[in-house]
């Protein structure tokens, strides 16, 4: 039958604090919504982590590198391919052989009417206006 061995433990429970005896519904509310929004930051947190422990060989996250590309500078010795930098300075140069080749080599004299008609060289009349006013 039974064991007539007494328990070791006491029969009676300790009482406990209960520290949210005195919350309202509006504080376990916002409580809740405190809880969620650093969730929502620890799990923020944990994929930026992520990211970076996955792109940590990509150079662009030196901040040196980063630093030189920002001002123009060619990365491509770093590496095999071409940078930034250089896929620029072909497209300056495409830009360029395509005015070179729009060049007729035409020398045109404008009637004041054009140049008034034309933003670009009225602005430009205005500028050399403004020098002559300045000069003179």
């Amino acid at each position: 039958m039974g064991s007539t061995r007494s328990h070791p433990l006491p029969v009676e429970m300790p009482a406990t604090s209960n520290e949210f005896e005195d919350w309202t519904e509006k504080d376990f509310d916002e409580e809740i919504d405190r809880l969620n929004k650093r969730l929502r930051e620890i799990d923020s947190e944990r994929v930026q982590v992520q990211e970076t422990l996955e792109d940590d060989d990509d150079i662009m996250n030196d901040p040196d590198v980063r630093k030189m590309v920002e001002n123009g500078e060619h990365i491509c010795h770093m590496f095999d391919g071409e940078c930034l930098a250089c896929e620029m300075d072909e497209e300056e140069e495409e830009e360029e052989e395509e005015e070179e080749e729009d060049y007729d080599g035409e020398v045109r004299v404008l009637t004041e009417e054009e140049v008034q008609n034309d933003p670009e060289m009225t602005a430009q009349v205005d500028k050399v206006d403004e020098l002559r006013a300045h000069f003179c």
